[in-house]
């Protein structure tokens, strides 16, 4: 097995978002989705110009797909689930937060336990 390095941020974390998105039919979608740290500027980008698909999220490098389903949101327990998943309170799962400074705070922690 492989050992996840500190200096690799995407064998250690992933940026958990909530993707929205429009359906072949025409439907409405909501995705909860793992993202890579050092994809996410570049799937922020094809969010904001809509140039994604989901069905090909990991095949492109993205992440990982969590949970997704029909609609405009997601169900509140899948919310609480997936808060409980990643072990971060609901409010915490909605902040927005700079992913970069948040990484970096926890890779010092990793190395200030690894000493």
């Amino acid at each position: 097995m492989i050992q996840p390095s500190i200096k690799d941020p995407d064998s250690l974390s992933r940026i958990i978002m909530l993707a929205f998105g429009r359906m072949d039919h025409g439907g409405t979608y909501w995705s909860y989705v793992a993202i890579k740290p050092s994809r996410y500027d570049a799937f922020r980008a094809a969010m904001s110009s809509m140039t994604y698909n989901m069905q090909d999220f990991d095949k492109d490098g993205y992440g990982e797909v969590v949970v997704s389903g029909e609609g405009d949101r997601p169900p509140a327990d899948i919310t609480k689930k997936v808060a409980k998943m990643f072990d971060v309170s609901i409010s915490d799962l909605f902040k927005d937060v700079a992913p970069d400074e948040t990484l970096r705070k926890h890779f010092e922690m990793l190395q200030k336990e690894n000493k």
